[in-house]
């Protein structure tokens, strides 16, 4: 059956314990069906590896449930793969991912989807719920990486942004629009011709995410790619999602503030040290800092450095309400202690200020914080300082 039409690709909300990211495509098929391409894309880190005589090994499971209006299944697939590494760094290496699709036909009574990811090796577990969309755009949107159209949608340094906007009508176009933002900022703008081969008619969007330098074009987040058709009948429209992902001592303003966020761990020297450091050098410069850290520890001392960052983000999330996040008070007990053995919390009253006491009773220490200004900021009572 030929596709007739595409409804944009949009980033799907994910709950659960397990990253990853999705995206939806609806096509609109010449006979009035259609059919829904689910793209996936989970990096190793969220899977458990088990070693085996050649290696190392995981495995997962994908589950897709169409639902009628009241929640009931009327259709669905499932997916389970397996995929083995020899070296166990590919295992912890935040750049290695995974990716795939899952495509099903979409019944007349299905109106939403409901979809399950688990890991064969651990119970981890990433679920999505999501309506199904309606209407079709003529225009669709390949990811292209090594010569192949792929689904996987975060890209890195190595990688170059290039995409087929495949004309799915005719006439159609001269020549697609393309425009790539990150939010407002719109990062990205060129139009393309459309050429036709193998009887396909397409535009071709191929843009090297790095500099002459080596550094990043742009900054590391998510993007919006649209494409729109020009010089043609109708007005054909096309998005996507991906994200640019970039290892923070190449990326200016996420390495500052990377060592910014050492100040529980690291003297105001050493930081002064890592910020003057050259792009070249940082990723050794870094490694060092963290040997240096606990050198008993494994190289690189990666536990004890995720330990920390996982504590900072806690913080950041938690004491950002009226208080400095990860530079508050309760952030740096936190931070350097993790979370307290009992954590007793008082409001506001009239006669008093709010405060919390936090007991590391394995520890023998009790900390007093209070909220002397009324607006959410909770300082030392006791002890003063830590």
């Amino acid at each position: 059956m030929l596709l007739t039409g595409l409804l944009l690709l949009a980033a799907l909300p994910v709950q659960g314990n397990l990253q990853l990211t999705l995206d939806q495509a609806v096509y609109a098929l010449h006979d009035a069906e259609r059919q829904i391409e689910i793209s996936y894309d989970i990096p190793h880190t969220s899977l458990a590896f088990l070693r085996t005589d050649s290696g190392f090994a995981a495995g997962f499971r994908v589950g897709v449930d169409l639902l009628d209006g009241r929640g009931n299944p009327v259709s669905g697939d499932f997916q389970e793969r397996r995929l083995s590494v020899t070296d166990y760094d590919e295992t912890i290496d935040r750049r290695a991912r995974v990716a795939g699709t899952l495509t099903l036909a979409i019944p007349d009574r299905a109106h939403q989807v409901r979809l399950e990811v688990r890991d064969l090796g651990s119970q981890r577990r990433a679920t999505s719920s999501f309506k199904l969309a309606e209407g079709s755009i003529g225009l669709r949107l390949l990811f292209v990486r090594s010569g192949e159209v792929s689904p996987a949608r975060a890209l890195g340094l190595e990688d170059t942004l290039e995409v087929l906007a495949e004309v799915l009508e005719r006439p159609g176009p001269d020549s697609i629009r393309f425009t790539v933002a990150m939010g407002r900022r719109t990062v990205l703008a060129l139009t393309v011709a459309v050429a036709e081969s193998a009887g396909r008619r397409y535009a071709r969007l191929a843009e090297p995410l790095v500099d002459s330098a080596g550094g990043a074009r742009f900054p590391a987040g998510e993007y919006l790619l649209e494409a729109t058709g020009t010089g043609g009948p109708g007005r054909l429209r096309a998005q996507a999602r991906f994200r640019f992902e970039v290892p923070f001592f190449q990326d200016d303003a996420g390495w500052r503030d990377r060592v910014d966020r050492l100040l529980w761990v690291a003297t105001p020297e050493q930081m002064r040290e890592l910020r003057a450091t050259a792009r070249e050098d940082r990723e050794r410069a870094w490694r060092d800092f963290w040997d240096s850290v606990d050198p008993v520890s494994t190289p690189g001392n990666i536990e004890r450095e995720e330990q920390y960052f996982e504590r900072i983000e806690y913080a950041e999330e938690h004491f950002s309400r009226g208080d400095r996040g990860y530079r508050s008070d309760r952030a740096q007990v936190y931070v350097k202690l993790g979370p307290p053995d009992q954590r007793e919390v008082r409001p506001f009253e009239l006669d008093a200020y709010a405060y919390e006491i936090w007991n590391y009773y394995s520890l023998g220490l009790r900390f007093v914080f209070v909220d002397r200004y009324g607006f959410g900021e909770f300082v030392f009572e006791a002890p003063r300082s830590f």
